[in-house]
């Protein structure tokens, strides 16, 4: 078999089916089924699971034949590489142009062994929306933020107080513009105060928003 016939082969046999694979192999003259032995249950685990080491191609091709049915498509990887990325986008985009992609920006990744630059780092996301990446996400991303700063305010406050919070969380809310800073409306306190409203008849002596609030002190 020549390698162009070969490589046609290959190509024509990374979609199919083993026995669709087999039937294509003896239209090119091979044997498949006294040549070749396959065992169903060798690669499996403990559990009855499959083992399957595809690659990219392999995720390219259960992308292409979820695109009809999909809004985005989705491939997991194991670290940030976006030569992987390009691989898996040029794959689904090869067969459905306008197909959406999403990519998992994981901090489970140990981004600064990733071999990327600090210019790279912070051009990843608009390099993976060129490719079609339209639905970036950090998985867990609010976990992580939401430790880091408890765990640095909890040390903190075990040692200077409120002089932690503030400096640590409140200064730093006023100094970046945080909405949070007068946190009533986001904590309902708006919400609350219409239902007791509704309740009695448009005027209510608990209402939390009402005249003296504490969120004025943040206007001064």
């Amino acid at each position: 078999m020549s390698s162009k016939t070969q490589k046609e082969f290959k190509d024509a046999a990374s979609k199919l089916s083993n026995k669709a694979a087999r039937d294509l192999a003896a239209k090119y003259g091979i044997d498949a089924s006294s040549g070749f032995f396959w065992d169903w249950d060798a690669p499996r685990t403990r559990e009855g699971f499959y083992q399957y080491r595809g690659g990219t191609q392999c995720a390219v091709n259960r992308a292409v034949a979820f695109a009809p049915y999909a809004d985005l498509l989705w491939m997991e990887t194991k670290s940030p590489i976006l030569a992987q990325a390009k691989e898996f986008a040029d794959g689904v985009h090869a067969v459905y142009p306008n197909q959406w992609l999403a990519y998992n920006l994981s901090p489970s990744f140990n981004w600064d062994a990733a071999k990327l630059s600090e210019q790279q780092m912070k051009d990843y996301v608009w390099d993976l929306g060129k490719l079609g990446f339209v639905w970036q996400f950090i998985t867990l991303g609010g976990l992580h933020s939401t430790a880091y700063i408890t765990d640095l305010f909890a040390k903190g406050f075990a040692k200077e107080g409120m002089k932690a919070y503030v400096s640590l969380v409140q200064r730093r809310e006023r100094e970046i513009g945080c909405d949070v800073l007068t946190h009533q409306k986001w904590s309902g306190a708006d919400f609350i105060d219409n239902l007791l409203k509704t309740v009695t008849g448009g005027v209510s002596s608990t209402a939390a928003m009402g005249k003296g609030v504490t969120e004025t002190q943040f206007s001064k």
